[in-house]
């Protein structure tokens, strides 16, 4: 009878886990967007200070400061890692073999989501569906 219940997880695990693809899946997108948007800020900003003496020094603290600035960057992250922390507390309780492919599962599916919503575009579909 034990062997029926070692592939259970319970539905609070569950939609922790669900919940833990959802954070890291929809986050992904939206932290590669504001990397992106940073980035593309921070190369404007240094093509009008050409005259830096300090080379590249300054232009690196700049862009790490200017990440840290960024909502759009960090905000993500915080709820990624928080999608994290859920994760570490439910693999405490539930079934490891079950819990590592729902999660990445999950999150792979509202990462496809997100991207799409955002209006982000694939090359390759099918290699991207294999994760190539």
């Amino acid at each position: 009878n034990n062997i029926g219940q070692l592939g259970m997880v319970s539905s609070t695990e569950a939609l922790s886990l669900i919940l833990v693809g959802a954070f890291w899946g929809c986050t992904n997108p939206l932290m590669r967007k504001g990397f992106v948007e940073t980035k593309s800020t921070t190369e404007k900003n240094k093509g009008t200070n050409s005259n830096d003496t300090n080379g590249g020094v300054k232009s690196f603290i700049t862009g790490k400061l200017a990440l840290l600035a960024n909502i759009k960057v960090w905000l993500p992250y915080l709820i990624n890692q928080l999608g994290s922390l859920l994760y570490y507390k439910t693999l405490a309780s539930s079934n490891l073999t079950l819990s590592v492919p729902i999660c990445n599962a999950t999150a792979m599916v509202f990462s496809s989501i997100t991207s799409a919503i955002l209006g982000e575009r694939v090359n390759q579909p099918g290699r991207a569906a294999l994760g190539v």
